[in-house]
């Protein structure tokens, strides 16, 4: 068989393109692979460093969220979540008065306010007010704003912000009527009383 193989300039041909096919099997079989890897392994390094600085900054803040984080824990829950009073009566007229002292403080005047029965939520009785006032649009805003932030935290709904038939002489001080609903949870647990 080896001596069927061509000798001369024919055979030093083929054994140089055997030789060029055994080298080009070589790199496309292992020296590619090796050479993406050490790519892809260069390119994550890269991206490591550009991370470096800001995981070192993001670590640096870890103390001081931590403290805020313990900050607003406290604050939590030393917060009221329910209205105050030991039946619904109560803490509706609760809930009615701090309306009234919201809206008073914002200029608006209250045209009606109407009780909703309560409904039960778990613990929690959800009291509601159907309310109507009138004022200007930045009045009703800013009762609508002292609302969502008052504590213990209320609920609106069904907001309905309507210009009504009265003429004003400019459209700055133009009066609205706005109607909308309020809510309030009381917790309905009371606590139990020692017997004697």
């Amino acid at each position: 068989m080896i001596a069927d193989l061509p000798t001369g300039r024919t055979g030093r041909l083929l054994a140089v393109a055997i030789l060029i096919t055994g080298i080009a099997i070589l790199y496309v079989g292992v020296a590619a692979p090796v050479l993406d890897l050490f790519q892809q392994r260069e390119a994550m390094l890269a991206t490591d460093r550009l991370l470096e600085p800001r995981l070192r900054a993001a670590a640096a803040e870890v103390p001081h969220l931590q403290a805020q984080a313990a900050e607003l824990r406290q604050a939590a829950s030393t917060r009221k979540f329910s209205l105050d009073g030991t039946s619904d009566a109560l803490a509706s007229a609760g809930l009615q008065s701090r309306i009234e002292e919201l809206a008073a403080a914002a200029g608006i005047a209250i045209a009606s306010t109407e009780g909703l029965p309560p409904e039960t939520r778990g613990i929690y009785h959800r009291l509601g007010l159907r309310i109507a006032v009138s004022g200007a649009y930045e009045h009703i805003v800013k009762l609508l704003s002292a609302i969502e932030i008052t504590a213990p935290p209320l609920a609106i709904d069904n907001l309905q912000i309507h210009g009504n038939s009265r003429v004003s002489a400019s459209p700055v001080t133009a009066q609205l009527d706005a109607s909308f609903v309020v809510y309030g949870f009381r917790n309905n647990e009371a606590p139990t009383a020692a017997k004697p």
